[in-house]
């Protein structure tokens, strides 16, 4: 089965297209929201860290960004 819009019908286009924004404003919201969540509370909270502690947050952070990306570069490859 395959689903295609009719490009005669404009009402169809449009609707595609905002609903296209919208997911896309949604999945990029929802990325820049858990990076600003992940930012204030290391911020708030890094004069509070010792050395190691410094270390060790900024390690995790690291290393998340990297699994995540080890993630999206392999999902990206067929």
């Amino acid at each position: 089965m395959m689903l295609n819009i009719s490009l005669a019908n404009p009402f169809e286009v449009l609707l595609a297209a905002v609903f296209v924004i919208v997911a896309f404003a949604v999945l990029v919201g929802s990325v820049v929201l858990a990076i600003a969540y992940v930012y204030s509370n290391v911020f708030e909270r890094w004069p509070e860290y010792t050395r190691a502690k410094r270390f060790q947050v900024s390690r995790n952070i690291a290393l998340t960004v990297a699994v995540m990306a080890l993630v999206l570069w392999l999902a990206s490859r067929r």
